[in-house]
């Protein structure tokens, strides 16, 4: 009878969980923008500092603040970069994106 108990209660856990695999990943648009960002955060670093072993923690605290102006953390971004690269041709459109965003940068200076 416990057995059976806790069988069904474990069942019952498991439905009761959002049905939804990806519910806190970040939509693509606001992840397209916050790629960007990091990205430029990442290169500002590694051309000022070189080694990552020099920049690891400024660049960890930036992350953080662009993250929080975000409204989202590092955990939700890093879930959001596996899940959008593990979609190999939506995130090759992402990264163009991307790469478009600083072309027009570019051209607006």
């Amino acid at each position: 009878m416990k057995l059976a108990v806790s069988v069904f209660c474990f069942f019952l856990l498991f439905a009761c969980q959002s049905t939804n695999g990806h519910s806190s990943v970040i939509e693509e648009n606001k992840m397209i923008d916050v790629m960007a960002e990091v990205y430029l955060l990442e290169m500002h670093y590694q051309k000022n500092y070189g080694a990552p072993v020099q920049y690891k923690k400024q660049l960890d605290r930036a992350l953080k603040i662009l993250f929080s102006s975000h409204g989202t953390t590092k955990a939700s971004y890093e879930k959001s970069f596996g899940f959008y690269a593990s979609k190999h041709e939506k995130f090759i459109q992402m990264n163009e994106a991307v790469i478009q965003r600083y072309n027009t940068m570019l051209l607006e200076k």
